[in-house]
């Protein structure tokens, strides 16, 4: 049969084909071929996990490159993301004695800026007209670490920009938006002495602060008025807004009592006035509390406080100008140059001398025996035909030598009135902790239903008897 020439055409090329694999496979003509996924010439991010795209590896036949099958490979990892820098990230196999690979060129750089943190209260806001207290911020960058003392912060009044650059110029910037508001209402504030007795005065003396609007107090209203010549229960009420509409609202219920003759109490000071007899009149001011002062120049720089004692309604009396006792006990005459000294000092402060007084250690005391035998029945005599008054106590704090504690001070001033239906109570305002003390227990008298009372000529004198 005679074949058509396309058809031994055909047959010559399978024939060729035949012979070239059958020589392949003989021979072992193969090779092996590495591509790349991907580019050749990459960028990763510094810090951050490096993934290859990956590659391709076969083996194929070298007269027939279109067939092959894939062929164990090998990865030389060279990438160190940590650094900066150029790597090479290699695929290789090793078949026949050669080596074949593929390498992809890795640059790792930083082109992130650093995190800006904001430290931020979510409840947190600014009150209008003041400016925003910063509430923190950092800055961290993965190449250079903690670089929040480069942070450039710009207050800008509504917004405060934070921007910083990494040593490799990347920059990032974070905007703070400020919250201005103003959530809380004024606070009202007045002195807790409710208490006014009969007949007297009643300052109704209060405050309003406004954390954004300040002094409020002239804003203030007040319903209710005290009536301080009518015993009884009174309430008053305060409102106040502020500019952003905040309200405040408080009560507050003052009681008016009557004199109870069987609860009087002459509260007196000696040895002062000193450091302490400024703040110890601030008290008194507070309560409306009168009291009688029996003065000294032991502390000459605080003289000026006998001026204040008289313009704000207390009673002064001569104590001693030296208090000391060698010298006011040496003798009578001795004992009234003192006491005309000191008298001359109440003068000048207040334009008047005074009638009143209290020896040094009280009429009772026995120091004055080792400077002059019988001085104290002298003295005694001679002030009653002077016109003078002299006054003891009835009633001890025992801040002069048994205490130094405030709150024993108040104690023993509590059980002393208590045990008398007048009390001429001894205390002094030269001593910083009885001045500390005594607020407790003027609290405690008034609401108690004691009324405090100024010496005078025709006074309780409360007369100890005289041993010498």
């Amino acid at each position: 049969m005679k074949l058509k020439k396309g058809v031994k055409l055909f047959l010559c090329v399978v024939a060729v084909i035949g012979i070239l694999a059958g020589c392949t496979i003989v021979f072992n003509w193969y090779r092996i071929d590495i591509k790349l996924a991907g580019d050749k010439e990459v960028v990763s991010e510094f810090g951050e996990e490096y993934v290859d795209e990956g590659a391709k590896v076969r083996k194929v036949a070298v007269l027939f490159p279109l067939f092959g099958r894939e062929y164990e490979y090998k990865i030389d990892n060279g990438v160190d993301v940590n650094n900066i820098g150029k790597y090479e990230y290699k695929y290789y196999a090793d078949f026949n004695g050669k080596h074949y690979e593929a390498v992809r060129n890795v640059e790792i750089k930083d082109t992130v800026g650093p995190v800006i943190t904001l430290v931020s209260d979510p409840d947190g806001y600014t009150l209008p007209n003041h400016s925003y207290e910063e509430e923190g911020f950092s800055a961290i960058d993965k190449h250079d670490g903690d670089v929040t003392d480069k942070v450039v912060r710009t207050d800008n009044g509504d917004n405060i920009v934070y921007q910083v650059t990494d040593s490799f110029g990347n920059s990032t910037e974070v905007v703070r938006t400020v919250v201005f508001d103003d959530r809380n209402a004024p606070v009202i504030t007045f002195d807790d002495y409710n208490f006014v007795q009969l007949g007297t005065s009643f300052a109704n003396e209060y405050k309003a602060i406004d954390d954004a609007d300040g002094d409020v107090t002239d804003k203030v209203q007040v319903e209710g008025t005290v009536d301080v010549n009518t015993a009884g229960e009174y309430t008053l009420k305060y409102s106040v807004s502020d500019a952003y509409g905040n309200k405040a609202e408080m009560e507050r219920v003052v009681k008016v009592f009557d004199y109870d003759p069987d609860k009087v109490i002459f509260m007196t000071f000696d040895d002062g006035p000193g450091p302490y007899t400024d703040r110890l009149l601030d008290i008194l001011a507070k309560y409306n509390i009168k009291v009688t002062f029996f003065v000294t120049h032991v502390y000459s720089n605080y003289e000026d406080c006998i001026k204040r004692e008289y313009e704000e309604g207390h009673a002064i009396g001569v104590h001693s100008y030296t208090h000391n006792y060698a010298t006011v006990y040496q003798s009578p005459e001795a004992y009234w140059d003192d006491f005309n000294k000191m008298n001359d000092v109440i003068e000048r402060q207040t334009g008047h001398r005074v009638k009143i007084f209290r020896f040094p250690g009280g009429s009772s005391n026995t120091v004055s025996f080792n400077y002059c035998d019988g001085i104290m029945s002298t003295l005694a005599a001679q002030s009653k035909s002077k016109g003078l008054t002299y006054f003891d106590w009835n009633v001890e704090s025992g801040d002069a030598g048994r205490t130094t504690d405030p709150d024993e001070v108040v104690e023993n001033l509590k059980n002393g009135v208590y045990w008398h239906s007048v009390s001429v109570a001894l205390s002094h305002d030269s001593l910083e902790y009885t001045v500390d003390g005594i607020e407790e227990f003027f609290k405690w008298a008034l609401e108690n239903g004691y009324t405090f009372m100024t010496l005078d000529e025709n006074s309780p004198t409360a007369h100890h008897g005289i041993a010498n």
